[in-house]
């Protein structure tokens, strides 16, 4: 992981792309590399000033955090000791969702906290972005969850737009990537903006 920035370091998990094309972004904008969480080992990151991790949602869950969250953990028990010098840990979560809706910070924040201990959880930096589906490339687990989605939006009695959106698209590319998007992750990065 040796890098301009060695002082920051992006992390991510992704299954699709979307999650790895921000990461790639951020850690651009940053001038630190971007990492993808299965190759993080144990104590790795404890070197870092500045850890920014990012996963794609997928039912319930968040790519790669499930992992990553040990390191989390691990510097925010240092923090505690007063030995992680102040580690800084900014998160984002990239889905279909839109990010403007409270509910889906809500969620986010819950996905991320439910890894943490109690004290730490809502302190952390949050962010919500957008990202690209291809029913084409879902793996059949996917697809499944998709069609069952699908199905109960269909018998829904009041849909939301964002509801009806999703089902308009229904078994095609939905393009929602937008680099700029991630200007507040960065900027939290940097010291700035806590996000939610």
């Amino acid at each position: 992981m040796d890098t301009e920035n060695a002082k920051t370091v992006v992390v991510y998990g992704s299954r699709y792309g979307s999650t790895k094309r921000y990461a790639e972004h951020i850690a651009a904008a940053l001038g630190c590399a971007a990492v993808p969480a299965e190759e993080v080992r144990r104590g790795q990151l404890g070197g870092y000033k500045t850890v920014v991790f990012g996963g794609g949602a997928y039912a319930g869950s968040i790519c790669g955090w499930k992992k990553i969250a040990r390191h989390c953990r691990a510097a925010l028990r240092r923090a505690k000791g007063g030995g992680a010098n102040g580690q800084r840990w900014v998160l984002f979560v990239c889905g279909l969702a839109d990010p403007s809706k409270e509910k889906t910070w809500r969620e986010a924040r819950m996905l991320f906290d439910k890894r943490l201990p109690a004290e730490a959880a809502g302190t952390l930096p949050v962010f919500c972005l957008r990202g690209d589906l291809d029913y084409a490339v879902l793996g059949a687990k996917h697809r499944l969850m998709m069609r069952m989605l699908v199905a109960w939006l269909r018998r829904k009695k009041d849909p939301s737009a964002e509801d009806k959106q999703l089902l308009a698209s229904y078994g095609d590319a939905v393009r929602f990537f937008d680099a700029a998007s991630a200007a507040p992750v960065i900027a939290a990065a940097r010291g700035g903006d806590d996000g939610a």
